[in-house]
């Protein structure tokens, strides 16, 4: 039996309703050692806010204003902690990022952008499959709207794939409607602005750790994104190759480009704020100017330049999302400033230590925890800050950087195996009106982007780069196994000038840290002292 559309409204709305006497009572059951009456309230009201955003009964942003709402109301929390985050810098960085992507949307510089890179490429099947990734990975950081990506870069992946004369909904088509993806949704984690879902589980982080630069990111996730671009490219050719040899009776794209015209004044200004704005993200910790300060003042440059109006500013930006994701860092101020992070930590600390003592078990347990929990809740924002909120108080105490946590949740939530799970998909095929891609032909996609995060051997991809390479560990390494470490070790020993240097840190853990002061001091010399040897050697 199919429900009708109004059915399902229907059995939402039931859904939604229960939710409310569940935080109630949540909200006024004895509190449970080392939790208050003022946390159980604050728990039930989240609850709530869960289950709403759960069923979508209302719009998720109402939602996420209300739940601040009722913290101030009910005295859970102090009106200023309630709404922290609307005057944070990650916040403002998402409202600027937002600004920056829809003028140079409106202005027409990223299709241009696209088009130009794709222009490099061979004009044929692979040729073309990576362009589009290639198109997509120099897009991403300057749009953190996945429904923008969609709406800009499936559209000139159908018009080459007519150009290539494939038939629709077959594997040629649903090939280059996947390097879409690929470039335009997956190459947006290697960047902190690819998503604005990025600064959400930045911002819930432990305040020691949000100090998260764009560049940082960056060089973070760049080993990952690099194997993953390569391994998800490759498959797509081999999976998804045409049934007969293609290649553009015309120079299409070339065409394209030149019926754009010159850069327009509007163009050549957006382009600019946009390249000091990258370079200026990048350089954050070496100039001190925060990143919501260079995004705010982006955005100022294009109103006064008239290349953003007052339309642009009330509907180019994403005031929904903006809001949403504003509410989601304010439940992580709140959790935190009601300790809930400790009691949770503490609780959960004799089921998930065997797991997060090993990276390796760590990232498969929060890949097939985001499977199973957007089966129910359809935001990767909200399933993400799951991990977000529980693994921190745990991962620290091992010398673990709860970013790991962020990356592997956030790309772990990008697999998909039903339609309304994956936001772009939905996106990209309405914007194609349908005719490119089928979900039966997809769904191999999402497997093979599950496998390759699974089977990536970072120790291999080090032993073909044949760079000069600097290894270092701690005589206290509490993270990384005995085995790991051997591996590593064995690969850089391999290598023409690869150098393994491990006495001087005998004394630290996992960080290079030590509980003695003096200690941690002669550790941290001796690691600057090693790194700019090496770099002064190869460097010159």
């Amino acid at each position: 039996m199919i429900l009708s559309p109004n059915a399902i409204q229907r059995v939402r709305q039931a859904f939604s309703f229960l939710f409310i006497p569940l935080g109630v009572w949540i909200a006024f059951i004895t509190p449970p050692d080392g939790l208050s009456p003022q946390t159980m309230k604050a728990l039930g009201i989240t609850v709530w806010a869960v289950g709403w955003w759960i069923t979508q009964i209302v719009p998720e942003y109402v939602t996420g204003l209300l739940m601040c709402v009722f913290w101030a109301a009910t005295k859970c929390v102090p009106f200023q902690t309630a709404f922290a985050t609307f005057s944070t810098s990650g916040w403002w960085i998402m409202v600027g990022a937002f600004a920056l992507g829809a003028v140079a949307g409106k202005t027409g510089l990223l299709k241009r952008i696209s088009l130009c890179v794709l222009h490099l490429f061979p004009a044929s099947f692979a040729g073309q499959v990576w362009g589009l990734i290639a198109s997509g990975t120099v897009i991403s950081p300057l749009i953190p709207s996945i429904n923008a990506k969609a709406t800009l870069s499936t559209p000139i992946a159908l018009n080459i794939s007519d150009e290539l004369d494939m038939e629709r909904k077959k594997a040629g088509a649903c090939g280059l409607f996947g390097a879409c993806y690929v470039g335009f949704v997956l190459a947006g984690h290697m960047f902190m602005s690819g998503s604005f879902t990025h600064y959400v589980l930045v911002g819930m982080l432990p305040p020691e750790y949000r100090g998260v630069t764009w560049l940082d990111w960056l060089l973070w996730s760049l080993p990952w994104g690099l194997v993953m671009l390569a391994g998800m490219g490759l498959y797509i050719i081999w999976a998804y190759k045409p049934s007969k040899s293609v290649r553009l009776t015309k120079d299409n794209v070339a065409e394209q480009i030149r019926n754009l015209g010159p850069l327009s004044r509007e163009e050549r200004i957006t382009l600019w704020t946009l390249i000091i704005t990258l370079l200026l993200w990048m350089t954050e910790a070496w100039h001190g100017i925060s990143s919501g300060e260079v995004a705010v003042t982006a955005m100022c440059v294009l109103l006064m330049s008239k290349v953003m109006d007052r339309k642009d500013f009330k509907n180019g930006i994403d005031w929904p999302s903006v809001v949403y994701v504003g509410s989601i860092l304010n439940l992580a101020a709140v959790i935190r400033a009601l300790h809930v992070d400790r009691w949770l930590g503490v609780a959960l600390k004799p089921y998930l230590l065997s797991v997060v003592g090993s990276p390796a078990s760590l990232i498969v347990a929060i890949i097939l925890g985001m499977c199973v929990i957007r089966l129910l809740i359809v935001s990767i924002s909200s399933a993400a800050a799951i991990f977000v909120l529980i693994l921190p108080p745990l991962l620290i105490p091992l010398g673990m950087n709860p970013w790991i946590v962020c990356m592997v949740a956030f790309a772990g939530g990008d697999i998909w195996y039903l339609k309304y799970m994956n936001a772009f998909y939905l996106c990209a095929d309405l914007g194609t009106e349908g005719k490119m891609a089928n979900h039966r032909s997809m769904i191999k996609l999402s497997a093979a982007y599950m496998d390759e995060m699974r089977t990536s051997d970072p120790n291999a991809a080090l032993r073909e780069s044949a760079l000069p390479t600097l290894l270092t560990y701690s005589g206290s390494e509490g993270i990384l196994s005995s085995t790991t470490q051997a591996e590593t070790i064995a690969a850089v020993q391999s290598l023409p000038d690869g150098q393994v240097v491990l006495d001087p840190f005998a004394a630290g853990n996992h960080n290079y840290l030590s509980d003695d002061p003096a200690t941690a001091a002669a550790l941290d010399k001796a690691l600057r002292q090693t790194t700019v040897r090496f770099l002064t050697q190869y460097l010159g």
